[in-house]
């Protein structure tokens, strides 16, 4: 499998109130907003309604409402305007990130018989510079983080407009505000409490119309050795309609540093550095077919059937090579034949399959493996030794595509992975060894016959004193599934024992040692 990496820094977007003299937008700037602005409103995805402030674009918003019997005023009347304006970068500075927008609250009170009068001369600025330097592999994402940024503005605008215009709160408190006093500008959301989640979905949205498909991932403090991490955000198995081509991942981060992506074996892996370590890091990926046409390995199948052409991804090359030279087990290997194989990308003929007590893998099989993985020989011979495991009844294929090892084939010595009729598990290692303030990270994975979309495996863990408590997973669309266990410093050396159910019928087992 092809896993394409680009990393950038999420542009980072914020609120100020603040007083300074207004400066006339560049040229680059204006043709920036009114292409963002074009692209906005013709949008038809699901969204909160920005509509006032982009009204206040034109024309001042005017909200009026009257006090209580007992206030310090009677009656308050607020203008909301909003202008484009230059960049300022003094404002625009945030470690880590770089800005891609700021919206300041520019408001004054002024009083008269018992009436507040408030003027708002609000501003929107885009960092053009950074938001057209910002150059994505993909012109879909860069279309939507433009948008998410324009979003993020609007919303800063709104959400205070819309206190203003119905929050009991926002109304009694400024009833009894006098010109000397502040305004209430948390409904700004500065923090970013109510945006996030609104802004998450809307690029959601967005990714899933534009092709792709959109992934969060929070890193939390206390899963990091002083900032640092290395964590499992996903695997091949997961994107099945993009093995053929691969899978293209982009990431955007906030409030972390030297991320990088990479695949290992058929795992994507998470890496990098917190830049505040007492605050979560957040991870946009997104997730598209590689369209590199070049990336296809294009074979003929054996002559059963020689007028179909099948692609096989050159991930499952690698897989071969590993299953070779032992870095991965029987198991890992038949898991990404079935996996092929249910997904239509290698074509196993109708044969007929004999019955045996016990069969074992033959290491001719292994240097094909190995021979293929090279270049060595060709895709027919490759596929014409998984056949021979069909015949032979080391691979048994349902009628469903379904492939297993017969229950005669051992497990290998080296992962103690269990493989039953219902399902499997493996684990990422077998054996750990305690370091001082280090989390020890095992991730259990595997797989189902009968997945059903929502419904969870139980892992039970047994600890070396005997003492179990359960995890649970979720199992995907193809019926795979990972679960993160997390064991830290003092934890009790000895083995640990995994066993998986689900619907009630055990799946497998798996064990590891921690040193």
């Amino acid at each position: 499998m092809k896993v394409v990496i680009l990393v950038v820094f999420l542009l980072a977007a914020s609120i100020y109130p603040a007083f300074a003299d207004y400066v006339e937008p560049t040229p680059q700037e204006q043709q920036l907003y009114n292409r963002l602005l074009a692209d906005f409103t013709k949008l038809n995805v699901q969204k909160t309604d920005v509509s006032k402030v982009l009204e206040s674009f034109s024309a001042p918003i005017t909200i009026s409402f009257p006090c209580n019997i007992g206030d310090l005023n009677s009656n308050v009347t607020a203008n909301i305007r909003t202008k484009l304006a230059k960049f300022d970068n003094n404002l625009g500075h945030h470690e880590g990130t770089t800005t891609g927008g700021i919206y300041t609250w520019q408001c004054s009170i002024t009083s008269s018989d018992s009436k507040i009068a408030i003027n708002c001369e609000n501003e929107l600025m885009l960092n053009s510079d950074a938001i057209l330097a910002s150059a994505e592999r993909n012109p879909k994402i860069k279309q939507v983080e433009d948008l998410v940024i324009l979003y993020h503005e609007l919303l800063h605008g709104q959400l205070m407009i819309n206190a203003m215009s119905s929050s009991d709160a926002w109304h009694n408190n400024v009833c009894n505000k006098t010109p000397q006093d502040d305004l209430d500008y948390s409904y700004t959301d500065a923090n970013h409490k109510v945006i996030t989640p609104l802004q998450t979905e809307f690029a959601a949205q967005l990714i899933k119309s534009a092709g792709g498909e959109m992934k969060v991932e929070e890193v939390i403090p206390e899963e990091t050795n002083s900032g640092a991490f290395t964590k499992k955000i996903g695997s091949l198995y997961d994107y099945p309609g993009y093995v053929k081509n691969g899978v293209n991942v982009s990431a955007r981060a906030y409030n972390i540093m030297n991320m990088q992506i990479t695949s290992q074996k058929t795992d994507i892996m998470l890496s990098g550095t917190l830049s505040n370590v007492t605050q979560s890091g957040i991870v946009w990926l997104y997730i598209f077919g590689n369209t590199d046409e070049k990336s296809q390995t294009k074979i003929q199948t054996i002559n059963e059937i020689p007028e179909t052409s099948i692609e096989i991804p050159p991930w499952i090359k690698n897989n071969a090579k590993w299953w070779a030279d032992g870095t991965i087990g029987d198991s890992d290997f038949v898991l990404g034949i079935k996996f092929l194989i249910e997904h239509g990308i290698i074509i196993i003929p109708e044969t007929t399959q004999e019955q045996s007590e016990s069969k074992e893998i033959p290491s001719w099989i292994k240097n094909n493996a190995k021979w293929w993985s090279e270049g060595a020989i060709t895709d027919s011979d490759f596929v014409s030794g998984i056949q021979y495991l069909t015949r032979n009844g080391v691979m048994q294929i349902g009628l469903t595509g379904n492939a297993e090892l017969t229950s005669a084939v051992q497990p290998d010595s080296a992962n103690s992975a269990v493989q039953v009729s219902s399902g499997a598990i493996q684990l990422n290692n077998y054996r750990f060894e305690k370091s001082p303030y280090e989390t020890i990270h095992v991730e259990v994975s595997g797989m189902v016959d009968d997945p059903k979309t929502g419904t969870n495996v139980i892992l039970t863990i047994t600890k070396p004193d005997h003492i179990s408590f359960d995890l649970k997973g979720i199992i995907t669309k193809s019926g795979d599934f990972s679960v993160p266990l997390m064991l830290d410093a003092n934890s009790l050396s000895g083995q640990y024992v995994v066993t998986a159910k689900y619907n009630n019928v055990e799946i497998g087992t798996a064990s590891f040692t921690i040193e």
